[in-house]
């Protein structure tokens, strides 16, 4: 593994490091500092440091000036933005990072890089540690997410991850690996197959939210349904009542029972009326008994 005093002297010899940096060299690594975030979907970059302000610029005019002659925006372009702030990476969520720094590692030479120890006690991972083959000339990417309850803001020309650079026992003499021509295009590619955050629990939640909501529309009419069925049934049950109960005599709901109990009504009442017939039947019986009776007490003569 090469120390601090040899990436030094390469960089300087044969440019093992492009936009190097003093403060980011430590004693057999080298932090490398995030240049640009792609988001997932691949329709939007976030540029930390423009390479050439003019350029983007004269981009930004002919979009400009395209979407107003057209009246409309150009579809399927992504959208470059320079962020001169901060990025938040909120709870959950992917973002697709390059770095700022370009490696060019000769034939005899590899590297690793993995995430930084400071960035990954604040709940950050890094999902794409990767070791870069010898003869590699480009930038370099990887994927973060968010697995903490807070929010982490990536800053411009922040730290992201840590390289070290080994040197290969018995040399190369074939270039395996292929260096990407353009490798922000080739990221945006990519980003298409990510989703905003980890496992789709944003898509999980709508599709969650979408089934609630036809359930709760569907148990919603039914009731409904139901509802005005037992309304017109009440509405419709006296009109029914007239029609069939008059002429048919034959009693429907409560007009039946209303008619049990009349007639339960009416048998009580003829029991009533019986009974008092024979009480007073009775009566007149023990008047006429007591008038025949003769009078116990005999006459006095005088």
């Amino acid at each position: 593994m090469l120390g601090n005093t040899r990436i030094r002297q390469l960089v300087t010899d044969s440019q093992l490091i492009d936009n190097f940096n003093e403060e980011c060299l430590r004693n057999c690594s080298y932090r490398l500092r995030v240049g640009k975030l792609i988001k997932p979907g691949g329709a939007e970059v976030l540029d930390f440091n423009p390479e050439d302000k003019k350029n983007w610029l004269c981009s930004l005019w002919w979009k400009i000036g395209m979407s107003l002659f057209h009246d409309q925006a150009i579809q399927g372009e992504p959208q470059f933005h320079v962020i001169e702030k901060r990025y938040e990476l909120k709870p959950n969520e992917l973002i697709v990072f390059q770095t700022r720094e370009k490696i060019s590692l000769p034939l005899d030479l590899s590297a690793s890089y993995t995430a930084l120890d400071s960035i990954a006690k604040q709940g950050i991972l890094l999902i794409n540690a990767s070791i870069v083959e010898p003869g590699y000339d480009g930038y370099l990417s990887g994927v973060l997410l968010n697995f903490s309850s807070r929010s982490f803001y990536i800053k411009p020309n922040m730290e992201i991850v840590k390289i070290n650079f080994s040197r290969v026992s018995g040399g190369v003499d074939v270039r395996i690996h292929e260096n990407v021509t353009n490798y922000t295009e080739d990221l945006l590619e990519k980003a298409k197959n990510y989703t905003r955050t980890f496992l789709d629990i944003e898509g999980i939640e709508n599709e969650v939210i979408g089934k609630t909501a036809r359930r709760v529309r569907r148990n919603f009419v039914f009731g409904g349904i139901v509802l005005l069925f037992f309304l017109a049934f009440c509405t419709i049950e006296p009109v029914i009542y007239n029609l069939i109960w008059h002429d048919s005599w034959v009693p429907l709901t409560s007009t039946h029972i209303e008619y049990e109990r009349s007639l339960q009504t009416r048998r009580e009442m003829q029991i009533i009326d019986s009974l008092i017939k024979k009480v007073d039947s009775l009566q007149i019986k023990l008047d006429q008994q007591n008038v025949r009776k003769p009078d116990p007490k005999p006459k006095r003569r005088i």
